[in-house]
């Protein structure tokens, strides 16, 4: 069966090679720390500490059309080789000046940049494709972008799971009002015997920001809050509502930067959103430096303090280093 597989694999390698231009190779490499020192219910405490490997070919058919294929593989030190399961690059991408389609299983980075409130930052070691589609639609003045990742299919010890979202921006000068939703389902198995609840979580954040990196000697300064409501169902009770505000600062100039966000408000219920936010208020500032400063690596050594109020104060290091080819 295997040997199948690779067969029709390689045959249809060679048929796309005979409609498309020259394959382009890809290759990316995580280098992955992050020790979390969380001493709290909230929280996770653990060492986050392996490497990724990112490759394959893309194979364009003309200026917008291109089919990529290829392997996501995580080796987590000390732990087994297929510990952290490997994800397959297998998609279609359509990108032109206005609109960019992506559909199959490929890479989140570079699609969206949600709060840690949504989306935890753990995503992006162990499970970094979507599988699903995305599409994004800009124009002048402002971008709007949905999307579906197929998280987990329905089998006899498999549940159902599906996460959604849309997001918008519309600017004015250095001023900006964005709006983010997000859904996540979790059904039950196929089991005769299968006991679990249905769950919905989901959220709507709004925020207006002020974007002066051009106006101002900084690389980088983004300023916003706004407003957050999330909820949680758990079949067949009732849906639980939860209010908040949060507020995010991303500051850069060189090689150092502060990335910042301050949530007050009720706990948190997302199933993929950082677990510090279900304590309810909680602060977080990431002080870090990027010393390669190279369009091919992308590197962040830091330093973050994690803030829960009436709780503690708890800290965590990172250093992450990407690079792509």
């Amino acid at each position: 069966m295997k040997r199948s597989i690779a067969h029709i694999i390689l045959l249809l390698l060679c048929v796309l090679s005979g409609f498309a231009q020259s394959p382009r190779f890809y290759l990316g490499f995580d280098q992955i720390l992050d020790n979390r020192e969380y001493f709290t219910d909230y929280g996770y405490h653990q060492t986050i500490f392996g490497a990724r490997i990112n490759t394959g070919a893309s194979f364009t058919f003309d200026s917008t059309h291109q089919i990529h294929a290829g392997i996501n593989y995580m080796y987590e030190y000390g732990g087994d080789l297929l510990g952290v399961t490997p994800q397959i690059d297998l998609y279609y991408s359509y990108r032109s000046d206005r609109l960019d389609l992506f559909v199959g299983s490929f890479p989140r980075r570079g699609r969206m940049d949600y709060p840690l409130l949504l989306l935890t930052d753990s995503l992006d070691y162990y499970r970094p494709n979507m599988e699903g589609a995305s599409v994004r639609y800009n124009w002048d003045w402002g971008t709007v972008h949905g999307w579906v990742d197929w998280a987990g299919r329905e089998t006899e010890e498999v549940r159902e799971s599906i996460l959604a979202g849309f997001d918008a921006t519309l600017r004015a000068a250095v001023f900006y009002v964005s709006t983010i939703a997000t859904r996540y389902h979790l059904a039950r198995t196929t089991a005769a015997d299968d006991n679990n609840q249905l769950r919905d979580d989901g959220s709507l954040v709004v925020v207006a920001g002020v974007d002066l990196s051009e106006r101002v000697g900084l690389d980088r300064l983004d300023f916003s809050s706004g407003w957050v409501s999330t909820y949680l169902r758990a079949r067949p009770d009732e849906v639980v509502w939860n209010q908040g505000w949060i507020t995010q600062l991303d500051m850069r100039k060189g090689f150092f930067g502060i990335r910042g966000s301050w949530y007050m408000g009720d706990p948190s219920p997302l199933l993929y959103g950082d677990r510090l936010y279900s304590h309810g208020d909680y602060g977080r500032f990431d002080f870090y430096i990027d010393p390669f400063r190279n369009p091919c690596i992308t590197s962040k050594i830091g330093w973050n303090l994690h803030m829960l109020p009436g709780e503690g104060l708890y800290h965590s290091q990172q250093l992450l280093i990407q690079i792509t080819f």
